[in-house]
């Protein structure tokens, strides 16, 4: 078989002569005669914004104000531009547009280990806000809780929390009209599990530690398993989406299962006699959120089901170990992917494997010896990806397994900077709350004590959150 080489990426310079939307997209911008309307802004319906010309202000050499101002810079320097989502359109119809753009523009990239164009968050989420007014609830309250958390103005911030607030009451209300007391939906079922997958990521945004989170994905879970197979076969682009966004939240409810008290999730015999690593029907695509990791994640949610106390235990253990240990990826490097991305994409999957192994060792005495060196090695791929990397959007699950294990104070507190790091790029409140749980774990080892179990840390705070 001849050696797949790497597609060569044409490269495209960053406008800096464009509009301003273009620019913070870092898209060519191809303007039309007829500006300010570019040809991009028109063809995705967004804010086609230009910066207006900026002069250059010459100071003379006394100064009253210690702190430089607008009108009296330092000689030749140019005025700093203003950023475009800090300003706040004075009425609904330009706010839920300025929303939606912050959406595309920023929200999508800040929970995105890679850009594409099959990314499911615009490709398909986005025509269904058109279409669906949940839809347009969901996004609404997640891009306005996250712009609350970057806005420097109290009182901005405090105007889109209520908006956030707002729409999130207005999504439940979706839900409740369209899903029977046995939980099956009755319209609108693709739009209903999008909506409620969201409200998952907007659970971990806003920091919520009890088990709604998990309810909601049992729901999820309940809705997909509804689905008949000409739905899979007709709709496949929409199942395969909204099964690739339920896994990836699955795999932190699959963790937060032993201690969280909630109702277990279900387990077909479809589920437990279907092949560990089945071939997909969709073709090769680097998912949002999991990258390049999806058929390992929905390995890893299949640990929760083992139970010693099952006669076919070991069985299920050896063939789930193997399944990790087997796993192979497709390479990113033919997808069109920039080489440095996909090189963290990698270093992100086998982040991912290493802390499989964590969970699933948990599970059984006999293997507990082998968890140290996972989380060391599993450190080792993780500090290959550099602070600011689209793939550290996805960390939190490894990071936290890992760090909880980790044996060495050095690479306690690279785990705990790296947090810092995640939680000021994405404002996730989530990210916060697992810190607090490892310096938990962390703090008897201070006093030269041992560490304690990130489970028992859980119970005693009565936490259960996202690791998503």
């Amino acid at each position: 078989m001849a050696e797949l080489k790497p597609r060569q990426r044409k490269f495209a310079p960053r406008s800096r002569t464009g509009c301003l939307t273009c620019r913070t997209r870092r898209k060519r911008c191809e303007p039309d005669s007829a500006r300010p309307d570019c040809s991009n802004c028109k063809r995705l319906n967004l804010t086609c914004e230009w910066q207006a010309q900026r002069k250059v202000v010459v100071v003379g050499q006394s100064s009253e104000s210690s702190s430089p101002s607008p009108e009296s810079q330092a000689p030749g320097q140019l005025q700093p531009s203003i950023d475009p989502w800090d300003a706040l359109p004075g009425d609904a119809t330009s706010e839920r547009k300025h929303l939606l753009q912050y959406y595309v523009e920023a929200f999508v990239p800040s929970v995105s280990v890679a850009t594409t164009p099959t990314s499911f968050y615009t490709s398909l989420y986005m025509p269904w806000a058109f279409q669906s007014e949940g839809m347009l609830d969901a996004i609404l309250a997640i891009t306005s809780a996250q712009l609350a958390r970057r806005s420097m103005d109290q009182n901005r911030a405090q105007n889109l929390r209520a908006v956030s607030t707002r729409h999130e009451r207005k999504c439940y209300a979706f839900i409740q009209n369209r899903v029977s007391q046995t939980g099956v939906p009755i319209a609108d079922t693709y739009q209903v599990a999008a909506v409620i997958l969201i409200l998952v990521g907007l659970e971990a945004l806003n920091g919520v530690k009890t088990t709604r989170w998990m309810s909601q994905i049992q729901c999820v879970q309940r809705i997909l398993n509804t689905l008949t197979p000409e739905q899979h076969l007709v709709d496949c682009w929409e199942v395969d989406s909204l099964r690739r966004h339920f896994t990836y939240h699955f795999v932190s409810a699959s963790l937060m299962a032993r201690v969280s008290g909630s109702p277990s999730f279900s387990s077909s015999a479809e589920q437990e006699l279907s092949p560990l690593l089945s071939p997909t029907t969709m073709p090769l695509t680097v998912d949002p959120l999991m990258g390049i990791s999806y058929q390992l994640c929905n390995l890893t949610s299949r640990i929760q089901y083992l139970s010693s106390s099952n006669p076919t235990y070991l069985a299920s253990f050896n063939a789930i170990e193997q399944g990790i240990l087997n796993w192979t990826y497709e390479s990113p490097f033919t997808l069109g992917i920039d080489l440095t991305i996909a090189l963290d994409l990698v270093a992100l999957a086998e982040a991912y494997r290493l802390a499989a192994f964590i969970q699933l060792y948990r599970t059984s005495p006999t293997h507990a010896a082998l968890i140290p060196t996972c989380a060391s090695r599993a450190m080792e791929f993780i500090v290959r990806i550099p602070t600011g990397s689209p793939a550290e959007s996805s960390l939190l699950y490894p990071i936290f397994l890992v760090g909880a294990e980790l044996e060495d104070d050095t690479a306690r507190e690279t785990c705990s900077k790296r947090l810092e790091d995640i939680q000021k790029r994405n404002r996730y409140e989530n990210v916060a709350a697992a810190q607090k749980v490892l310096k938990e774990v962390w703090r008897p080892t201070l006093k030269g004590g041992k560490k304690r179990n990130w489970e028992d840390v859980l119970r005693e705070l009565k936490w259960s959150f996202t690791l998503g």
